[in-house]
């Protein structure tokens, strides 16, 4: 990497596969700034082979109104967005905000790119807000509930997708009393009903399954459309690790990576995963109080409590001179035998992904 732009060899084969392949998956460790250049790099590479969609860990309207924002004043649009008081994300980095920019420009003018997959958090007021001005006069009293009911939780500190009690049932309310909604404000209330339900879970497995099967059922859609249009269009995706394996993930779910593989081989084609990983001597963005990041080393960061066993350090080279790409399909013949003596996340991780980008010496996403 030179000022953000990848070379060598490595990188030459990661987009060879990548322009062969329908739908290329990065998942990735939070917060590294290396990651989101690479990515802008790659969707710029690949454009000239099909690509033409990007996909983000953000809820549909909110990446929507991103890419408009965008379109109207480039990289000072998106951070413009990012600034306003209602909404917020943990991925409201500057890097996310220039790999969002530089797909916009290179992208098709005439046409939504930015495919937002993911549930709701903290932007519940910008979404209601949205809504106000399209709400029939039958569901003002349920909307005016819905309203209250967010306005209430934050004014005690606490966003309403994660309230004490989240309950989906203030949204369905709103959504009986509305029943032929306009497209956005239809996917504001679904998105927030399926939010709230995501978090009102019985157990981390059972909200984990719900956003999985939200963020399968959003790509579907997207696809749906597109197909509809008569257009069949590649397609970059960038979330976290857990989320662009193959197969079951780490949670044992079988997630929205799960998908693409078995989506292109209806026409003959294939997905192609990276996983984009942190390591020796690296740093990241990890949130902080208030709308807020902070700078950690990643060779102590251990978000899933793995300890020694984590990826960032079992599949980090400690000798490396430099970053490192690893072509993870060599390993498979390995990968079957003596299953019990192996760690299983790298087990899931050699058969889940194609390849792995492992940083030396990244740094750190800024907000």
């Amino acid at each position: 990497m030179s000022d953000g732009r990848p070379s060598g060899r490595g990188w030459d084969w990661l987009v060879q596969r990548a322009r062969d392949a329908r739908f290329t998956l990065i998942g990735e460790e939070h917060g590294v700034a290396e990651t989101a250049q690479l990515s802008a790099a790659m969707f710029t590479a690949l454009r000239g082979s099909g690509y033409t969609r990007m996909a983000i860990e953000l809820s549909p309207i909110i990446a929507q109104d991103i890419e408009v924002a965008a379109r109207r004043n480039g990289l000072k649009g998106i951070l413009d967005f990012y600034a306003a008081p209602t909404t917020w994300s943990p991925v409201y980095l500057r890097e996310e905000a220039q790999l969002i920019a530089s797909v916009v420009s290179s992208a098709p003018k005439n046409e939504h790119v930015i495919w937002g997959l993911d549930r709701e958090i903290f932007s519940d007021r910008y979404l209601i807000t949205r809504l106000e001005p399209k709400v029939p006069t039958r569901a003002r009293e349920a909307f005016a509930r819905l309203k209250q009911a967010s306005a209430t939780a934050w004014a005690s500190s606490t966003p309403f997708i994660f309230s004490q009690n989240p309950d989906p049932a203030v949204v369905s309310a709103v959504r009986a009393e509305w029943p032929n909604p306009d497209r956005d404000s239809d996917m504001i209330l679904r998105t927030l009903e399926t939010s709230l339900a995501i978090n009102a879970a019985p157990t981390g497995w059972d909200s984990s399954e719900r956003r999985a099967q939200w963020m399968r059922n959003g790509f579907a859609e997207r696809l749906r459309e597109e197909q509809q249009r008569g257009s069949q269009p590649k397609v970059m995706m960038k979330f976290g690790y857990n989320y662009m394996i193959r197969g079951e993930n780490y949670a044992n779910i079988f997630d929205l990576g799960s998908m693409p593989d078995e989506v292109a081989a209806l026409n003959g084609g294939r997905a192609f995963h990276i996983i984009a990983l942190p390591g020796p001597g690296s740093r990241q963005a990890v949130l902080a109080p208030g709308r807020s990041f902070t700078s950690v080393s990643s060779d102590e960061f251990d978000e899933f409590k793995a300890g020694d066993q984590r990826l960032t350090r079992v599949l980090s080279n400690t000798n490396a001179t430099g970053h490192e790409v690893i072509d993870l399909r060599a390993l498979r013949p390995l990968a079957v035998r003596g299953l019990d003596a192996w760690n299983p996340d790298v087990i899931r991780t050699i058969l889940g992904y194609d390849a792995a980008v492992i940083w030396k010496g990244a740094h750190a996403s800024t907000g």
